[in-house]
């Protein structure tokens, strides 16, 4: 495997209020800080965040990814404007989530549109 296979995409979109992240490719304990540095930017204190985390195209994560996801969910929990959406969750990334519990957490969208739609509404 090629190291450009091991890569983490992501692309940043802003639709009104709301940033969507569309993550794609490897998603583990080396590539999940550039994640959450895009995160860490679009977060603004004392204004909130209004997230789409759109991820159908990982091609591989591992338990990394469960700790980005929950540390985002947590930072947004704690703060009363902000709002997190995750589209096109892969299904044994979904299982995972269900196992330790976390599913429940998160809220789910079936498309991006449907997502920002949803956060713009509110």
């Amino acid at each position: 495997m090629n190291h450009h296979e091991q890569e983490l995409r992501v692309r940043v979109t802003h639709r009104g209020h709301c940033s969507v992240l569309e993550v794609g490719g490897h998603l583990d304990f080396i590539t999940a800080p550039t994640l959450t540095d895009h995160i860490d930017t679009l977060w603004e204190p004392g204004m909130g965040l209004r997230l789409v985390l759109e991820l159908s195209q990982l091609t591989f994560y591992d338990s990394t990814a469960l700790g980005v996801l929950a540390h985002t969910l947590q930072r947004v929990q704690a703060s009363a404007t902000s709002r997190l959406l995750l589209v096109g969750l892969p299904g044994g990334l979904r299982h995972l989530l269900e196992r330790t519990g976390l599913l429940a957490h998160f809220e789910l969208r079936d498309s991006i549109e449907r997502a920002v739609a949803d956060l713009l509404s509110t």
